[in-house]
């Protein structure tokens, strides 16, 4: 098993657990930990889809994680 599939699964984790707490409402879905994890756990995956060539995971993943860091670095003015 190489580095990116490792990536990977521990991305999928990152993604699973964080979306897990936030529906059982124990994390909110604009705190830091809860948005830092859905970017670093999609940069992960987007590194595995990256070395597969699967392209469209891969524009999925840089959306997804900028969207999670854009929200870190520039919340909404309401909070």
């Amino acid at each position: 098993m190489d580095w990116t599939m490792l990536g990977a699964y521990f991305g999928m984790g990152m993604v699973v657990i964080a979306f897990s707490l936030e529906t059982r409402g124990h994390v909110s879905s604009r705190s830091v930990v809860y948005l830092t994890s859905m970017a670093v756990g999609q940069i992960l995956l987007g590194a595995r889809a990256y070395d597969t060539g699967e392209w469209p995971f891969v524009v999925l993943s840089i959306i997804w994680a900028g969207v999670a860091l854009l929200a870190i670095v520039k919340p909404r003015p309401d909070e």
